[in-house]
């Protein structure tokens, strides 16, 4: 049953002497209770905060303090090829990508041709190994073919520390009875500047019908490395004696597209008689 309390059920009690010793256990259970929380607290932070250091730079600052120009690129020469003008830097999008050519100093032709690319950490361990089959299937005496490779998972690329890129090859010891060459080429700005126009045309000078016809335009900085490659549209893959075809290679100048001063192109072909 619910009464109201008078003065007379307060006389006699003394609130201060009655509450001060309650308060005094109820803040020193509290004080603790903070002081345990915020240790466990702590400790999960650590825990969580070596995961992310350790994680090969996927999360935390190691991506962004990742420097691409400090990994080594070396060359593996063959004999009668040689690597050259290898470049190395990453895009937009952080992807990391290796450019360079091949070129044939020889006088056989080559076929069969690979870009082997091995990837080492700090401590000399192979941690990644890629081969790139080449963009063409022969290769004659003093031409070059450029390359290209994209590495775009960004957890392995942070540990590089050197890549070391190589050729594969075979000898073709028969002779090439087509032979097409770019003439006439010409460049000029279009669109108030915006682009580049690169035209000009292919003649087949040879005895033979050619066929899969690729034209390649690989262009370089002014430290003679390759900073991007282009295949140029083609209406013809095949071309008989005498025969001539135009391209037309139009690029936009944006701030994406690697600065440039040089470029220079290469066909790639096939006897219409070779199987």
């Amino acid at each position: 049953m619910w009464r109201k309390m008078t003065n007379a059920d307060f006389e006699g009690f003394k609130p201060i002497k009655f509450l001060k010793p309650v308060i005094i256990l109820i803040l020193i259970a509290f004080i603790s209770f903070l002081s345990l929380t915020s240790c466990e607290l702590k400790d999960t932070a650590v825990e969580q905060s070596d995961v992310l250091e350790s994680d090969s730079g996927t999360y935390g600052d190691d991506l962004y303090l990742f420097d691409y120009k400090k990994i080594k690129l070396e060359k593996t020469n063959s004999i009668g090829v040689e690597i050259g003008k290898c470049n190395l830097y990453t895009d937009i999008y952080e992807d990391l990508i290796i450019l360079g050519e091949i070129e044939n100093v020889s006088t056989v032709n080559k076929t069969d041709l690979e870009i082997t690319l091995d990837f080492y950490n700090k401590n000399g361990e192979k941690i990644i190994s890629e081969t790139i089959p080449g963009i063409t299937n022969y290769l004659k005496a003093g031409s070059r073919m450029p390359f290209y490779y994209y590495l775009c998972e960004k957890e392995r690329y942070i540990d590089i520390s050197k890549i070391q890129v190589g050729v594969n090859y075979k000898d073709y010891h028969e002779g090439f009875k087509g032979n097409p060459i770019v003439e006439n080429e010409r460049h000029y700005y279009a669109d108030d500047g915006n682009y580049l126009v690169i035209e000009g045309r292919l003649i087949n000078i040879g005895t033979e019908k050619i066929r899969n016809l690729k034209l390649f335009a690989t262009f370089y900085n002014d430290r003679g490395q390759v900073v991007f490659i282009k295949e140029c549209y083609l209406l013809r893959e095949e071309m008989i004696p005498e025969e001539e075809q135009g391209f037309n290679l139009k690029l936009m100048l944006d701030e994406y597209l690697p600065e440039f001063t040089q470029y220079n192109f290469e066909v790639f072909f096939e006897d219409k008689i070779k199987a």
